[in-house]
This record gives C-alpha cells, structure tokens and sequence, in this order.
C-alpha cells in the first residue's frame, strides 16, 4: 500500500481545485471585456456597440449588445417597405429580432382582404382570392372556359395587373377540366405562399379525374397530384373511387407533394379503391375489350382468367351456383355490370364467361335472368328483352357460342 505525506496530499488537492475552477475562470467576464461594456454603456452607439462585437464576439455582454445594436439600427427601418424589412434580414440572419422581423415579413404577404371583397372585384371571374405580395395587394382569380383553366391577378379594382397564367391541365387521357371545385386559397408551405385550386376533368364516360394544384405565384410554378377513376353513387351522394397517381408513383417527396396527397387523403369524395374491386375492373375492362360484338354477331367468346383475390371471385364463392358436370357457374351483378363466373373443376380456375352493362329497364331492354346447365360443357343464358324471351348458348369448353 502506498502512503502519501501532507505535501503530497495538499499537491493533489491543488490540481483538483484548478481543474474544476478552470471553466468558471475562462467563461467569466474579463476585466477588459467588463471595462469596455461599460464604456459602450455610458455612450451607446451603433458605433460603439459593432467595436465592442467585433473585439468580444464570444462575450456574455455580446448577446445584450448585439440586440441593443439591431433595435437600433431597425428602428431606423421604414416597416411598411416590404424590400427594405427583407434586406435588413438578408443583412442581419442571426439577429434578435428575427422572429419579429419574421412575423412582420409574414404579414407583408399575408392578405386582410375577405373572400366576399375578392369576389366582388373579381365578379367576371368563377372564383377569387386576396394575395399580397411585399405589402401590395392584389386579387387573384380564377376561370373555366371551354375545357381551360386561366389565374388572373387583379388590382383591388379589378382590373388586371399582371399577364393571365393559362394552368397546364394534369390529366391522364382525353377529359377536360369541366368544373372548379373547393375554394380558391392561398396557403404557406415552408416560407412560401402558394394558390391552392382544385378541378374536375372528365368526359363520355364515367371515368373522372380529380387534381389538386398549388400555382407558386413568384416563380411561376405549378404543383399537381391526381386521383383518377369512376364515379359512383351511393345513399350519401357520388363520389369517385380510384387511386391517387402521385401516390403509388413513390417519387421524391417535396412539400408541396406532402400538403397535395393529404389534401386529398382527407377529401371524403375521393375512395382509394381495394385491391379486389381493382383487379375486377381490369378484368371487366379486358373482358369487353375482347369479346366487343358479345351481344350481337360473336360466335365465340373469350373468356378471362380471374385472380383469385378479384372481388369477382369473392362474389362468386357468395353466389348460389349452377353445378354442371366440368364446370360451376355462378350469375350476378356486380360494380355496374351482369356477369357470369365458372370455377373449372379440372383446372381449378376461375374464369369470367360473360360480361355486360346492367340492366336499367327491364320493361325495354335486355335481361339476363337466369342460367342453367344444358349438357356437361354448354351453360344457357335465358333473356327477357319486354315481353319476349331468347338464349345464348354458350360452350365452356370450346368458348363457341349461338343465339336463338
């Protein structure tokens, strides 16, 4: 065991005692610092307060001084000119005051117009906003005509003050913008303010493509996201059942990207549609686009093999069914139209046989009503079409079929 003497001891007892004072040494105030802050105090300056940040920068008197410097030279700001308040904090990043210049940038671009005073200077237009822009305001409105979409800036009396921004239309096929829906908007992404607007595209069919857009009114730029597909009713009203194109893309994530896809995640018209009635409505749209003269001159007809997971499937398994030698077959409707499923006893698969629109009167036009087995292979189909009655026969086998 080693013994220390009283010399020793007191030895050790010393450097503990400059290694813990140490620090509080280093971040006290100097003389020099404390003599020049009370110099700088007595007759206070911008002068004055930039020599003492430039030899102290790291002082604790530097936070006092700097923020004595930048109200200062602030007040010497004019707070009503946009240009000048952003160049003061262009100049000045890391200044005290930079929340309240913040606050006061925000509202130089932040408009006091109501919705009902935009639209009254706006009163040609289908809808209309207030916007400022570096504490100028202005009216920005929005219009659809003839399957296009124009913005327009308007001074407070309505007329324009800028050139008008045709909106490059999102859309997947040949539909057209053909109605403005929500409220035209301007919201803040980040430090941006951006034009929020949504439209409708859609044509003959019942195929609808909604689109939510931001236009990034000072850099003339346009953000879109898509949700595209049918629309359908039921005891609430209509709505679209579909996807979101953005979203299944799996592309960079921008913010603007962000604020669209939950704009449209939260819209309760727009239905992300399952994976079941998917794979249905791209197994009835290959069906008709195969077998087009079905209901009228075909003599044969082509059948489409079923993904087990197809809500087609699922109904079938539901279905009361007709047991035929080779084959089950099942009638019923389903997502707008009449089909029939057979379930192959041999290969073990699902098969759409046949496929058509929903009967909507059934007093005029054609009904299939019910089916039957004829023989091991051929499956009826029984019509009314008014007072009158005729079949299709169809063989499950050769895909042949005959009317009679």
């Amino acid at each position: 065991m080693r013994i220390f003497n009283s010399k020793t001891i007191a030895a050790i007892a010393a450097a503990a005692f400059i290694q813990v004072a140490l620090p509080l040494v280093v971040s006290a105030q100097t003389p020099a610092e404390t003599k020049l802050y009370t110099k700088t105090m007595k007759k206070p300056s911008v002068k004055a307060y930039d020599k003492f940040l430039a030899k102290f920068p790291s002082s604790s008197y530097a936070e006092e001084i700097l923020l004595l410097r930048d109200t200062e030279l602030f007040s010497k700001v004019d707070k009503d000119d946009a240009m000048a308040v952003k160049a003061f904090a262009q100049a000045h990043p890391d200044s005290p005051l930079s929340e309240q210049i913040a606050a006061l940038i925000l509202s130089h671009n932040t408009s006091p117009l109501s919705k009902e005073e935009a639209k009254k200077a706006a009163s040609d237009y289908d809808d209309a906003v207030g916007w400022r822009k570096d504490n100028v305001d202005h009216v920005m409105a929005v219009r659809l005509k003839d399957g296009a979409i124009t913005l327009q800036s308007l001074s407070l009396d309505g007329k324009p003050d800028a050139d008008p921004v045709a909106v490059l239309v999102h859309t997947l096929s040949d539909l057209k913008p053909s109605s403005l829906k929500g409220n035209l908007e301007v919201v803040r992404i980040g430090s941006s303010s951006l034009l929020s607007f949504a439209y409708e595209n859609e044509g003959e069919s019942a195929e609808k493509e909604w689109v939510e857009a931001l236009y990034d009114m000072e850099n003339g730029v346009f953000h879109n996201a898509m949700f595209y597909g049918k629309e359908l009713s039921s005891k609430d009203g209509k709505y679209i059942e579909g996807q979101c194109l953005e979203a299944l893309s799996g592309g960079l994530m921008t913010s603007q990207l962000t604020w669209l896809l939950s704009k449209i995640s939260s819209n309760p018209l727009l239905k992300e549609i399952s994976r079941a009635d998917l794979l249905t409505d791209e197994s009835i749209a290959w069906w008709l686009d195969k077998n087009p003269d079905a209901q009228t001159t075909a003599r044969t007809v082509r059948f489409g093999a079923l993904d087990p997971e197809s809500s087609i499937v699922e109904m079938y398994k539901k279905t009361k069914k007709e047991n035929g030698r080779n084959f089950n077959a099942a009638l019923f409707d389903l997502r707008g139209y009449t089909m029939i499923c057979a379930y192959s006893k041999s290969t073990q698969d699902y098969i759409l046989v046949w496929c058509e629109p929903v009967c909507k009167n059934r007093n005029r036009d054609q009904l299939l009503n019910t089916i039957y087995f004829e023989n091991d292979n051929t499956l009826d189909l029984f019509y009314y079409k008014g007072r009158t009655t005729f079949k299709v026969r169809v063989n499950l086998a050769t895909k042949n079929m005959r009317r009679s």
